[in-house]
C-alpha cells in the first residue's frame, strides 16, 4: 500500500539589486535679453541657445559589476513650454568607471515620453550633459517657459 506524502514548497522572494542614477545640476533662470540678438537691434534672436558642456552631471551606481548592462532614457514634463521651442540634451563624455558606455553624443530632441538617450555598462561617475533651446525667434511669446527633464535608468 502507497502512502501519502507532502511536499511543501517555500518560494522565497529573490532581492535583486537595482541600478540607480543620480542626477545634479539645471538650466535655471536662461534669460533672453538684447545680446541674444542675432545682427543687433532690428534683427532676429539666435536661433538657439547651449548650456555649458557640464551643464547637468549623471552617476550610474549599484550595478552588478562591469559586465551589468543598463540604458539611461530621457523625456521632459511641460509646465509652461509649447510646441515652438525645442529642448535637446547631449552626452558631452564618459565619466569615469568601470564598463563602457556609447550613444548619445549628438543633439538629441526631449518628447514627452521616454526615450532612449545613451546606454552601457558597470558603474560610471561624473558623465556630463549638455543642454540645447532651439527654435527661438521673436515670434515666440514673451514670458517664462518652463519644463522638467527626467532621466531614469533602465537595467537591461
Amino acid at each position: 500500500m502507497l502512502k501519502p506524502f507532502l511536499v511543501i514548497f517555500f518560494l522565497l522572494p529573490l532581492v535583486a539589486g537595482a541600478i540607480d542614477i543620480s542626477v545634479t545640476g539645471d538650466w535655471t533662470n536662461l534669460s533672453i535679453t538684447a545680446n541674444d540678438l542675432a545682427a543687433g537691434a532690428g534683427s532676429n534672436l539666435n536661433p538657439q541657445d547651449t548650456s555649458n558642456v557640464n551643464q547637468v552631471t549623471i552617476d550610474i551606481f549599484n550595478t552588478t559589476g562591469n559586465a551589468d548592462s543598463w540604458r539611461v532614457d530621457v523625456k521632459k514634463t511641460d509646465t509652461t513650454w509649447g510646441s515652438i521651442p525645442v529642448l535637446s540634451v547631449k552626452r558631452y563624455d564618459d565619466g569615469a568607471g568601470g564598463g563602457s558606455i556609447s550613444g548619445g553624443l549628438g543633439f538629441q530632441p526631449v518628447g514627452t515620453t521616454d526615450l532612449s538617450f545613451f546606454s552601457g555598462t558597470g558603474n560610471r561617475s561624473g558623465i556630463h550633459i549638455q543642454l540645447q533651446i532651439n527654435n527661438l525667434s521673436l515670434s515666440l511669446s514673451p514670458g517664462n517657459y518652463s519644463t522638467t527633464i527626467t532621466y531614469t535608468v533602465v537595467d537591461t
